[in-house]
């Protein structure tokens, strides 16, 4: 079985290569799942291996056909790898995230490993994490691939897990006129000096510092985004925000620049969408660049991001983009990679963000309770550092990822305490 990779999934393949060549680690990332209570180990290990083995797409890996287009190739009949679910016993409720990050720095085992749970208990919660490859699942797909199993746990049968299967190498003009737009794109980017944190390439872990906000204080963040930024402007306001906390880190360390770039996907699918869209990459690419002499001015932050956000919708940059990507597939990974590291010498972001916002409304696993769902994103190099928010239900999280090294203990709390307060001002 073969499925055509997207321009995106392509894109996201290449990250995954770069990240490799540095590190042995791809681009992985992981959705954790706070429970009420603790499954049983043994029970969740033999419902996750039934699942899992239905769905073969789960076990493959890349491949490129003889019309030059790259597929992810599924291994059909062949006999399923060793699964297990790793359980951690945490005597010190607060140190919960110490295992759940160990296995998103943890290279997976061979090219058809693209899943490692943990099951973590501190005594008082209990934490499922999933480890997933980001070349077969996204952000919005992995919850959404969770909420699945509930759904064949509870009916005892398989949901329908669609599929779709992208063009292969045609519509050449198309796609080199998209190309062409997006270069012209970035060789504006390039004409400006972009502020970046100095990192190196070794292989530091990575590091999560997570921000969870309740529902009283989830609602103070989404009024004061609706009065200041406007109805259902949670991104801008979110990204508006989180640029002026890190504004004052990059002061700080007095990094050079006249602007920050922040490349954001958007996911627009609803929850419907999601359940029938699972596997793969489905999201859409922004590029903001906002001026650091006004990082301090919440209405110029505003105002920048909608019209940026506007601008590039109407000029089609991420449809662009997802088709110069298309064009870009018949590149090999490691060319693919040299042209990525050019490129990203010149301009590379400042660092990442993303707001996912209610993706699953998953209430139970198994037969316990969701208390919350958060994510822990391994940020590429470049820029090795970034912010991520997500909803669920009436909750906002925030996770602060980064590299060893990259920022002291006291920048780490002011970042933060930074977001954390912003659901407390007026």
């Amino acid at each position: 079985m073969k499925r055509y990779l997207t321009g995106i999934d392509w894109i996201i393949n290449s990250i995954d290569y770069t990240g490799k060549a540095q590190s042995g680690i791809g681009n992985h990332s992981e959705v954790v799942l706070e429970l009420k209570n603790t499954p049983h180990d043994k029970l969740l290990e033999e419902q996750l291996y039934n699942f899992i083995q239905k769905i073969p797409l789960l076990h493959g890996f890349t491949g490129r056909a003889l019309n030059l287009c790259p597929y992810w190739k599924s291994p059909g009949n062949k006999k399923m790898l060793p699964f297990w679910v790793y359980t951690v016993n945490v005597d010190d409720d607060s140190q919960y995230l110490t295992p759940l990050a160990a296995l998103v720095n943890a290279p997976f085992k061979n090219k058809r490993e693209h899943l490692i749970f943990t099951l973590v208990n501190t005594g008082q919660r209990s934490f499922l994490g999933m480890v997933f490859d980001h070349r077969i699942l996204d952000a919005k797909g992995a919850e959404a691939f969770l909420n699945l199993f509930q759904q064949y746990y509870q009916n005892r049968k398989m949901p329908e897990i669609a599929s779709s299967n992208p063009h292969h190498l045609n519509r050449w003009k198309e796609k080199l006129l998209a190309g062409r737009a997006v270069n012209r794109f970035l060789i504006g980017l390039a004409k400006t000096t972009n502020r970046t944190l100095p990192f190196n390439l070794k292989n530091e872990p990575a590091r999560f510092v997570t921000v969870h906000l309740n529902s009283q204080k989830a609602r103070r963040f989404t009024d004061a985004a609706f009065t200041q930024a406007g109805y259902l402007m949670l991104m801008p306001y979110a990204l508006a925000k989180t640029i002026q906390v890190m504004h004052g880190i990059f002061q700080e360390k007095n990094i050079p620049g006249d602007f920050y770039l922040i490349p954001v996907p958007m996911d627009t699918r609803t929850q419907e969408e999601a359940q029938k869209k699972v596997l793969f990459n489905h999201f859409s690419f922004f590029i903001f660049k906002i001026s650091a002499a006004k990082a301090d001015d919440l209405g110029y932050l505003l105002t920048e991001i909608k019209t940026q956000m506007y601008d590039q919708v109407k000029t089609k940059l991420p449809e662009a983009i997802t088709n110069a990507g298309f064009l870009l597939r018949i590149v090999p990974l490691p060319l693919t990679d040299f042209f990525l590291r050019l490129l990203s010498k010149k301009h590379f972001a400042s660092f990442s963000f993303s707001f996912l916002n209610n993706a699953c409304q998953q209430s139970k696993l198994l037969e316990h309770k969701v208390e919350n769902i958060f994510h822990l994103p391994r940020t590429p190099k470049p820029p090795g550092l970034g912010i991520y928010f997500n909803q669920f239900e009436d909750k906002l999280n925030i996770t602060l990822s980064y590299f060893d090294g990259l920022l002291s203990g006291p920048q780490v709390k002011q970042i933060t305490e930074g977001l954390s307060a912003i659901a407390d001002e007026e």
